[in-house]
């Protein structure tokens, strides 16, 4: 069988896997373009189909001796997560099938008694969850920093303080900060503040979490490795298929003392998937390089948008502390022919959220064209 590399494996463009993989674009069905060397201008992933994700996985067992797991314990799983904990500099991991799931079984595990938890106002714990930290486990979530991605050092001493003077004194057990928010187009949560939130929450006996799930996209944008983003907490969560593309997963990394015996919560919670080692599997095929391709594609990213922005029919808006995410604004051309054009030479554009004007998210298709290449690619097409 033939090999296949992890830069050319996209296959077609139809039902992508999960909301941050890629649209699908019906232009690009006409063209003879390869699909390996399509660049999408959207989601954190390069986006597999079903069909896609079978081939390529049937080529990676048959390039090694696959040991299966039993419930997420032992073999392919067992292994993956201690490569996650090296690269974290944690000293175990867990495999998780959701991020939802790993965010409430860290804070559930690090407030403990101390059941109050603080939060980004705009976090996907807060708000993307269902309540489910409330419901299921018992805790009391605060959110600091209304339409904010920063909350701080002055606002949790102030929340730290009250609580501690009520006339029931209840303290805080654990402290979350997310890091891009998506729900702010990945802005990040200021890394220097994030140092002096976590040292006070450490002076005061406040456990840390880092909702990372973006966690290697923002290391792209400020050079900052992963492993010194999670140093400061206790426990740091990764997506595994947000842009490693491998369908499901999550990994939860921080202390024995927290993690160990983790399986039984996170079966009492439904969540011990039969096996996981075709998860491991793929994702780790694309971990490997993913650090540098994607930094490559950030930089055509930065010299794109430089370039473009000079153009008279186009409007470009970046997001303060931003990362991968960009506002584009079509002037006086309509947005649905100029993708078709695009299309043509080999870009995938999905269509605008709202008339003229669409978000482009840069992920490590960008690095298949040079920046000089897609501002020719667009100026024609505009």
């Amino acid at each position: 069988m033939k090999a296949m590399n992890r830069r050319g494996f996209v296959g077609s463009f139809g039902a992508a896997i999960g909301g941050a993989c890629l649209p699908y674009v019906p232009a690009l069905a006409a063209t003879n373009i390869e699909p390996d060397r399509v660049v999408h201008t959207s989601g954190d992933g390069i986006g597999i189909t079903p069909r896609d994700y079978a081939s390529l996985l049937n080529t990676l067992c048959q390039g090694k001796d696959v040991r299966d797991d039993s419930y997420l314990l032992g073999g392919e799983v067992e292994e993956f997560e201690k490569h996650w904990a090296k690269l974290l500099g944690k000293e175990t991991a867990v495999f998780m099938p959701s991020g939802t799931l790993a965010n409430q079984l860290a804070l559930r595990a690090l407030a403990g008694p101390r059941r109050r938890v603080i939060v980004p106002e705009l976090s996907h714990v807060y708000n993307d969850t269902g309540d489910a930290c409330q419901t299921l486990s018992g805790l009391t979530l605060m959110p600091l920093g209304a339409g904010k991605a920063t909350f701080t050092l002055a606002d949790v001493d102030a929340v730290v303080t009250r609580t501690a003077g009520g006339r029931v004194a209840t303290d805080v057990g654990a402290l979350l900060i997310e890091s891009p928010i998506r729900r702010l187009s990945g802005q990040m949560f200021d890394w220097e503040e994030a140092q002096r939130v976590t040292a006070f929450a450490k002076s005061k006996g406040i456990k840390t979490h880092l909702d990372g799930a973006r966690l290697f996209i923002a290391s792209a944008y400020t050079g900052i490795s992963p492993a010194q983003y999670s140093a400061p907490f206790d426990t740091v969560y990764v997506s595994l298929w947000k842009y490693f593309n491998c369908g499901i997963g999550a990994i939860l990394a921080g202390p024995k003392s927290v993690l160990d015996g983790m399986f039984h919560v996170r079966r009492m919670f439904g969540g011990n998937l039969a096996v996981g080692w075709n998860a491991a599997l793929v994702c780790r095929h694309f971990m490997e390089g993913f650090e540098g391709r994607l930094k490559a594609a950030v930089q055509t990213s930065e010299a794109f948008y430089s370039a473009i922005a000079k153009h008279p029919k186009i409007g470009i808006e970046r997001i303060p502390n931003g990362t991968n995410l960009t506002r584009v604004t079509f002037k006086g051309v309509s947005p649905a022919e100029v993708g078709k054009r695009l299309a043509e030479r080999g870009i995938a554009m999905s269509g605008p959220a709202q008339p003229g004007t669409t978000t482009f998210g840069v992920n490590e298709t960008w690095s298949r064209m040079s920046a000089a290449q897609l501002v020719e690619a667009f100026e024609r097409s505009l």
